[in-house]
């Protein structure tokens, strides 16, 4: 059993949040090139017709970035909702046009929605099956992006109250699919995406180079060895995915009972 965390005093005093707090910071550039880049095409290409959303629930929003980038009918209502106050207060002072709201979504009032995002939550809460089927049921289909932790590079972290991340848990692809069934839902669509294979890796990189000089952290040696690594991930595909870790988008809904998930080229 984990101990009880305060995770609301975690993303309240947590280094990376205060700096994506920061207006015009580095952490704020790289989370926008990321929910543009990564997260947004991602969660998107899960349904059929994204753009025929009225109504968008994101719980643990935090700054609000995906929320704000999220294409809606017009007329539509977004609607964010997350436990720090002090991320809830940056999202509705850079995005006012948005609903934020600070809590938890299951003491709010009964309401629905088109879809309900969780955009890397799940790992952050004790009792993931049943938060993601309250979460759930507040919309027509939830929208989930799960990251995939079960790879080399984070073979030995330590995962639980005291993770950097906060992070209480690490899933493999077929770990985040069981989620979804403990859960009682059914997968609509699905795709499983390694970040570092995408537009949104470049995108980054250059944006170090920008700020910093160079494109990869830490003193020179630090830098050469991890641009070499990259290099070979890059290049031979199988050991990169095996290296790194990956995301899965899902789009879930109340089972039926009729086998109806899409698996989503990567």
């Amino acid at each position: 059993m984990h101990s009880p965390v305060d995770f609301s005093a975690l993303y309240d005093d947590h280094p990376e949040y205060i700096a994506r707090r920061q207006g015009g910071s580095f952490e704020q550039a790289q989370i926008d090139i990321e929910v543009r880049l990564f997260k947004l095409p991602n969660l998107l290409r899960l349904l059929p017709d994204a753009t025929a959303l009225r109504s968008v629930l994101e719980i643990g929003c935090a700054t609000g970035e995906l929320l704000a980038a999220l294409p809606l009918r017009a007329g539509g209502r977004k609607v964010g909702m997350d436990i720090s106050a002090a991320n809830v207060a940056v999202a509705q002072a850079r995005f006012p046009e948005i609903e934020f709201r600070c809590g938890d979504f299951r003491t709010g009032p009964a309401e629905t929605f088109d879809a309900v995002i969780l955009s890397d939550v799940l790992e952050h809460v004790p009792d993931d099956a049943e938060f993601l089927r309250d979460a759930a049921a507040l919309g027509r289909v939830v929208l989930v992006n799960l990251p995939l932790e079960d790879n080399w590079l984070n073979r030995n972290r330590r995962y639980g109250p005291d993770d950097v991340s906060g992070h209480l848990r690490k899933y493999s692809h077929a770990d985040g699919l069981a989620l979804v069934a403990r859960a009682g839902l059914e997968v609509v669509s699905q795709a499983r995406v390694w970040v570092h294979e995408t537009p949104a890796e470049a995108a980054r990189r250059e944006l170090r180079r920008e700020r910093f000089g160079h494109a990869f952290a830490g003193a020179w040696p630090a830098r050469t060895l991890r641009r070499a690594v990259f290099a070979a991930a890059t290049a031979l595909k199988p050991a990169g995915r095996w290296m790194f870790a990956s995301n899965l988008f899902v789009a879930a809904r109340a089972g039926s009972g009729k086998p109806v998930a899409r698996r989503l080229a990567p």
